[in-house]
This record gives structure tokens, C-alpha cells and sequence, in this order.
């Protein structure tokens, strides 16, 4: 029985040095068959992540957080990363996943990690020299290029060795060895999925929770790897095989820090909740349950629940969240973790109407898609109205501060969609609610956002159909939460009319009838006597011309206009090719210098092809340079200045 007993042991203790591989190993091809060599390069892991004490922590201090809280009905299947030590990407990918189907608009989402792999060292230009990377870069790769599907490029579970190229051997590799060599042709031709731009939340427990339970959204922790608490087979202390089955990670004891550090190493996971209640016996260096002074075991309490990409059958095959799930200690994630969260993503399987690009692959881009005929980028009608004045927004106040918008004009509202520009250091503070002329409310957002800075957003309300839009329309905006303030920059709102339309008047300088056309430009008025002395100015720059990045002086094309006259309506057309046109400010100058901004909008897709109907410079002389400019206003991404068009009727 002792024998038995003794192989049983070494099974177990031999399968652990196998199957766990944590995070990168810059040494030989990470077999790791013994446990003996380094897991992790701990110093990529960690790398530009700062402290605690660097950090603001997330959530208000006031806040009250359950006992315990889990994600778990928002996770994709456990994966296992085989033998290469890529535990960042796992877990950043299973972050990616999760956020995907939280969104809901993918209920199975499954992206590659080996594509991920690439992207961080090929694009992003990072970990030349290693197999590992961190949760920050990852991140970057996915929200300033993307990720294909794994169907696109499927994940190989063993890393290159000589077998594969010749070079992958020894210190000095090429990067292909570290990606599993480049991706085919048909994955770089594939959609690109992405994410917002990431941040590191402070690793205290209660700001983690707060970022979790505020966003309901998990978080990626990478972290200096003790080989006892994670019960690992390459561990020179006694492990615990029920722990390791069960998930459980513990604080380190003394013994298992001095060990550990002898060989330095990392591990990622994803968090995906707590349990404040969780109780688990503490082990000393021989294995033993630790006791106090009465022989009464002594228990760490306070355990994060996390995602792990062992596989399944081996960690936390015990666990009541299913296997390859675990429980981390407060303590340890506090002390030696960073922590990296990212959210939402905004998912795009229908056609986006100018971005130059087949977005819903049905072979029609764009204006060309049936889906478009009503988009604004395709349909000039809709009426526009603005409120450019910015007003602070009180803080913890519930009567907020109100703008309004006058519209003098008739008609009843078919559809009214409404654009807010909002700078706040909490957007969970805030609430915003629309009130029209005849009293009727809606709120377009009520305290969401956590912790995230700055509202630029487009609502579509619907208690407005039918309605009259003549009268003053109310945007109201409350801070009801104290510490963080903001200001309402500017609002806008867009109408398009149904029922019976009023008839266009040609000389009133309004587009009456909603379509998009104002007095002479309006076909209705081809026969109008006020329109028999009108001409239309019709120009066009194909010029190309490259956006600086993240250049506050940008870039501009200019249109010189030889003829005369006043506007009535003026069209600007713009062709611009960009990376993540988010990065963008648009805007038109007059040759009376006169600045309006065309686009200025949160909005994570690429290319900008679009026609804006500009109303600002109605009654204005035309004859003059009219300029172009396009700012890049962060780093990281580029673009061009294709070609952009002037459209005016003047008199």
C-alpha cells in the first residue's frame, strides 16, 4: 500500500510539472518536464505597470458591496495553453470573450490567441525577445488593431523548436519563434475584432470590486508566481493535492516567498468575482495546517473567484464553478498583482455605413447596403439643431443643470436621436434626461460608466414619435454622487419627420420639409422666383494628404471657391481613410476664418466617409479658400485626407 501510495504521489506530482506552465519562459523551449526550469519572465509580465500607491482606487467610499458577486454566466469554455508560455494572452483573450458576450451581441465568441501572440510583437512592436507579454500591451493590440476569430488562425498548443525553423533554438530567436511563425494570408484578410482602450485598476480588493461590480465586467491580473500556493509540481515545498483541485491560491507563507523568488516567475488570470465569506486552512513550508496557540487551525478569508488556462480535469476540478475555475487570496493579488480591466465592446455585425468597408459581408459597402438607406450617412434628410454652450454640472446635486434647445419650425417627429458631449472624472455619477416641449421625459442614461472619464454618446429615444418638435427641448444633466465634477460641452439633436410634411419655404433660410435640403437647394423650389438667380458651386480636392498622429496642428486640404454670392445650403463631403477614426477632430474653416466642427465622436471604426449638411454658414459669402483640417489627437494610429467635396447653393 505504501508503494501505491508513494507512485500515486509521484503520478500527481509529475502531472502538475507538466501541465502547468504559467506564463513565459525565456529559457530553452519550456517542456518544463522536471518543474525545474523558470516558468515565467516576471519582469515582461509586470512591465510599465505601476503601484498601488500610483493608482486612484476605483468606487466611492460610501459604496457598499455584496458579500459575494460572480460573472460566471458571461464566460466562454475554459482553454488550456498547452505547453507555450502564453498565460497573458490566454487570459486577455478570455477577458476579450467574456466582454463579448456580456455585450450580447455574440453568444459564442472564440478568438484567436495565437493571432493575439502575433499582433502584440508583429504590430504593436513589443516582447521582441521573449514569449511573454502583459495584459496593458495585449490590450493595445486589440483595441488599435484587432483580433480574428480562432477559426481564422487556430492555436497551436506546442512552441516552434528546430523542428519547425532552424533558428528557434538557443537565446538569440527571431520573433516567428515566439508567434508560431506568421499568420495566412486569409486571417490577415479577416475581420478584426477589437476592444475599448484598456487601464490598470489598483489592485486593493475593494477598488477591484468596485471596477467588477460598477462595470460588471472582469479584470485581467498578472502576478508574481509562489509555487506552493498555486500547489505547483515544480515547487520545492510540499503541496497540497485537495487545494490544487479545489482552486485555492493562499497568501504565500515565508518559506514559499524565499523559494519562489529563487526562480522567479509570473502567472495571468482572469477575475471574474469574490467571495468575502470564503474560508481555507493556511499551509506552512512542510505542508502542514497551520495553528494558533489553541491548536485551532488558522484560515485565510476573502477570496477572488478567477478563470484559469490549465485546462480542465487538473486545477480546480473541484470547484463548484466547474473545472479550470479557482479562488485567489485578497492578500496575495493585493501584494503582488497588477491588475488591468478594459470594457464593452461595440460590435458590429451589421453595416456601418462610411466606412468605406462590407462590414455585414453581405457584398455591399456602405451607401450600396439596403441597411443604409436610412442611415444618416446615406440619408441627407433630418433636420439638425444644436446648443454649443458649455454649462458646469453641479456636483451631488439632483436638480442638475438644464440646456435647451428652441426649434421654431413645425412638423411631427417620425424619429429624434440626441448627441451629448459630457467631460466628467465619474461617469457613473451622472444621469441624462431628455424633456420636450409638451412636457414628456426620458432618460437617456441613468449612473453608468463606473469609473470611466467623459460621456460622448448618441441616444435614440423613442417617447417622441408623433410629436410635435416645435418648442424648447430641455437636456437635462445631474451629479448625484459627491467628489467628481464635469460640464456639458455641447448637445445636438437630429430629427426626421413624418406624417404630413409642411411645404418647403424658399427664402427662410430653414429646411422646412426635413429632407436635407434647404430653400434653392430643395428641388420643391426649382420653380420658385427666389431661386431663379441661384447657382451651385460644386468642387472637389482628390488631393491626398497624410494625417500627423496625434498632431494638434493636423492636417488640412483647401478648396478655393472663384465665384460669388451667399449660401443657402452647403454639403461637405469627406473621404478619409483612418485606423480608429475616434482619434479624429473634423472640422471646416470659412475663408472669413470661421471654425465649425463636422466630426468629434466616440466611435471605435475605421475610415470616415461621409456627407455633413452644414447650416452654420447660411447668408455667408462664398468666394474664398475654404480649408479642410483633420487633427489626430492620440497616438498610435494613422490615416489620409483621400479627398473631400464643397457642395453649395448660393444666391
Amino acid at each position: 500500500m505504501k508503494t501505491l501510495r508513494s507512485l500515486f504521489s509521484f503520478l500527481f506530482i509529475f502531472s502538475l510539472s507538466v501541465a502547468l506552465v504559467s506564463c513565459d519562459s525565456s529559457s530553452s523551449n519550456n517542456n518544463n518536464s522536471t518543474g525545474e526550469d523558470p516558468l515565467s519572465d516576471l519582469d515582461t509580465l509586470m512591465a510599465g505597470a505601476p503601484s498601488n500607491d500610483e493608482l486612484p482606487e476605483d468606487g466611492k467610499t460610501d459604496a457598499v458591496y455584496p458579500p459575494t458577486f460572480d460573472l460566471g454566466d458571461y464566460q466562454s469554455p475554459i482553454k488550456s495553453q498547452g505547453s507555450r508560455g502564453v498565460c497573458s494572452i490566454f487570459a486577455t483573450a478570455a477577458l476579450m470573450e467574456h466582454l463579448y458576450i456580456k455585450e450580447g451581441s455574440m453568444p459564442n465568441p472564440d478568438f484567436s490567441e495565437q493571432f493575439l501572440q502575433w499582433s502584440v510583437k508583429a504590430e504593436v512592436k513589443s516582447f521582441l525577445d521573449t514569449e511573454g507579454s502583459n495584459a496593458s500591451y495585449n490590450l493595445q493590440a486589440i483595441s488599435r488593431y484587432g483580433i480574428v476569430l480562432e477559426s481564422d488562425w487556430p492555436y497551436e498548443s506546442r512552441p516552434w523548436s528546430t523542428t519547425n525553423d532552424p533558428e528557434c533554438t538557443g537565446e538569440d530567436r527571431p520573433v516567428k519563434c515566439y508567434t508560431n511563425g506568421e499568420p495566412p494570408a486569409s486571417a490577415l484578410s479577416a475581420t478584426r475584432w477589437k476592444l475599448p482602450a484598456g487601464r490598470y485598476v489598483n489592485a486593493k480588493a475593494r477598488s477591484i470590486k468596485a471596477f467588477m461590480y460598477e462595470n460588471k465586467t472582469g479584470v485581467v491580473a498578472g502576478m508574481t508566481f509562489f509555487y506552493q500556493s498555486w500547489n505547483h509540481g515544480a515547487s520545492p515545498l510540499p503541496v497540497n493535492k485537495d487545494h490544487y483541485r479545489g482552486g485555492y491560491i493562499l497568501y504565500p507563507n515565508e518559506k514559499d516567498k524565499e523559494e519562489s523568488l529563487k526562480k522567479r516567475a509570473g502567472h495571468a488570470i482572469l477575475l471574474l468575482g469574490w467571495d468575502d465569506n470564503l474560508e481555507v486552512e493556511r499551509m506552512d513550508e512542510n505542508g502542514k495546517v497551520m495553528t494558533d496557540a489553541e491548536g485551532n487551525p488558522i484560515k485565510e478569508k476573502g477570496f477572488f473567484l478567477i478563470k484559469n488556462s490549465w485546462g480542465t480535469g487538473g486545477f480546480g476540478a473541484n470547484n463548484p464553478f466547474g473545472s479550470g475555475y479557482g479562488w485567489l487570496s485578497y492578500k496575495y493579488v493585493e501584494e503582488y498583482a497588477s491588475v488591468y480591466g478594459s470594457g464593452l465592446p461595440t460590435v458590429n455585425l451589421h453595416e456601418v455605413c462610411d466606412d468605406g468597408k462590407d462590414n455585414d459581408l453581405d457584398g455591399k459597402v456602405d451607401c450600396e447596403d439596403s441597411d443604409c438607406a436610412e442611415d444618416s450617412a446615406c440619408d441627407p434628410s433630418g433636420l439638425k439643431f444644436s446648443n454649443n454652450t458649455s454649462v458646469a454640472i453641479p456636483d451631488n446635486n439632483t436638480t442638475g443643470v438644464s440646456s435647451v434647445i428652441n426649434v421654431a419650425q413645425e412638423g411631427n417627429i417620425e424619429s429624434v436621436s440626441v448627441t451629448v458631449d459630457i467631460t466628467h472624472t465619474y461617469a457613473g455619477d451622472v444621469t441624462i434626461k431628455l424633456v420636450g416641449p409638451d412636457g414628456t421625459e426620458e432618460v437617456l442614461q441613468e449612473k453608468v460608466g463606473g469609473s470611466a472619464d467623459d460621456i460622448k454618446k448618441t441616444f435614440a429615444p423613442a417617447n417622441f414619435a408623433n410629436k410635435s418638435i416645435t418648442g424648447d427641448w430641455t437636456l437635462v444633466v445631474s451629479d448625484t454622487a459627491g467628489s467628481d465634477t464635469g460640464t456639458l460641452n455641447k448637445w445636438s439633436l437630429e430629427f426626421k419627420l413624418g406624417g404630413t410634411l409642411p411645404p418647403e419655404v424658399c427664402d427662410d433660410g430653414i429646411d422646412n420639409d426635413g429632407n436635407g435640403f434647404i430653400d434653392c437647394a430643395d428641388e420643391a423650389c426649382a420653380e420658385d422666383e427666389a431661386c431663379q438667380t441661384a447657382t451651385e458651386v460644386d468642387i472637389t480636392n482628390s488631393n491626398p494628404v497624410s494625417i500627423p498622429d496625434n498632431d494638434e496642428n493636423g492636417a488640412t486640404s483647401v478648396i478655393n471657391v472663384a465665384d460669388s454670392g451667399e449660401i443657402t445650403s452647403l454639403q461637405i463631403d469627406v473621404n478619409i481613410t483612418h485606423t480608429f477614426r475616434a482619434d479624429l477632430l473634423v472640422s471646416v474653416i470659412s475663408p472669413a476664418g470661421t471654425e465649425v466642427v463636422l466630426f468629434d465622436a466616440e466611435e471605435y471604426e475605421e475610415n470616415l466617409i461621409r456627407t455633413f449638411n452644414v447650416t452654420d454658414f447660411n447668408g455667408a459669402a462664398v468666394n474664398g479658400n475654404w480649408t479642410l483640417k483633420v487633427v489626430d489627437r492620440f497616438n498610435g494610429d494613422t490615416g489620409t485626407i483621400n479627398s473631400w467635396r464643397l457642395y453649395a447653393v448660393v444666391q
